[in-house]
């Protein structure tokens, strides 16, 4: 897999639903390049929440916690908004 995807629809996320958890965040459904229709419900990480947009491309990136590699999506580089 590509690990490559567009943004379906996304929110902004302004409450803090679990101690620690910054805030605001990007609650994002990605849909994956390799089989349309195959949609992803992830994060949006390393850019500013607010700059997340519908058909945004961005790239997977797995985060460890505890034994769990969680995928969130970061935007891919050099894509821009329309």
């Amino acid at each position: 897999m590509s690990g490559l995807g567009t943004v379906a629809t996304y929110t902004v996320n302004h409450q803090a639903w679990r101690p620690g958890l910054s805030v605001p965040y990007s609650v994002a459904i990605v849909e994956l390049d390799e089989q349309p229709g195959l949609r992803l419900t992830t994060n949006i990480v390393g850019c500013d929440p607010q700059a997340v947009y519908i058909g945004q491309r961005v790239r997977v990136q797995f985060e460890q916690q505890e034994d769990v590699w969680i995928p969130l999506f970061t935007p891919e580089k050099g894509a821009s908004r329309p």
